[in-house]
């Protein structure tokens, strides 16, 4: 893999493991599914040539520290907007050890699609790609939506709600403007929520949302 063992500032995967509590087996599973990223990055357009220099804090552990919140009895989980595979394909690196836990990765892109497809297969992940855009819901209902740097809140809480069962939860990272972002939602939509710091980024916020409601005019 040319992906560099460590970030620029030292960061690297033990790190990683170290503050996020995940296991050795599922370290394994991440450096397979960076390998088959590595082996396709130049193909398509999956993560900036420069990415590599803060891969560990930046990406991995960004997507790991979700790891935690997801509950025992969230077994279906959809990932929108997948992309290059983050958060979605390193949830799935951990599930590999829940039974009966499932990703599914929603992703527009044919190509992108064509890559977690192989990624998926090369590191064998409990995950599938649906090849669709975000806000062609199928009638399918999830227990658990994630979302990495897709859209700004109140468009993001419109896809969880069509993407989730009633009784399901929605786990979202945002960066430095989410106060005024969670203002506006408030506008349109009633959740509950809990925030904490981003593991990641001074500036990043994972907020877990549920009972995710538009409101009545």
């Amino acid at each position: 893999m040319t992906f560099p063992a460590r970030d620029e500032d030292g960061f690297g995967p033990d790190d990683a493991a170290r503050l996020t509590g995940v296991s050795r087996e599922t370290m394994a599973r991440v450096d397979s599914y960076l390998a088959t990223l590595d082996a396709w990055r130049e193909r398509i357009n999956l993560i900036g040539p420069g990415e590599g220099r803060h891969l560990w804090r930046r990406h991995v552990l960004d997507s790991l520290q979700l790891i935690e919140q997801i509950s025992f009895d969230d077994l279906a989980i959809a990932d929108l907007g997948s992309g290059a595979g983050f958060p979605g394909l390193v949830i799935a690196c951990a599930m590999a050890e829940r039974p009966g836990a499932s990703v599914t990765l929603v992703e527009k892109s044919p190509r992108k699609s064509e890559f977690l497809t192989a990624a998926i297969k090369e590191s064998g992940l409990p995950a599938r790609v649906l090849n669709v855009r975000i806000e062609d819901a199928p009638r399918q209902k999830f227990d658990l939506v994630t979302a990495r740097a897709l859209a700004p809140l109140p468009k993001l809480l419109g896809y969880a709600y069509q993407w989730l069962k009633p009784s399901g939860k929605a786990l979202l990272m945002k960066g430095r403007d989410t106060a005024a972002e969670l203002a506006e939602a408030r506008r349109a939509w009633s959740f509950e929520i809990s925030e904490r710091p981003s593991l990641s980024s001074p500036e990043g916020r994972v907020l877990r949302l549920s009972s995710i409601e538009p409101r009545r005019a």
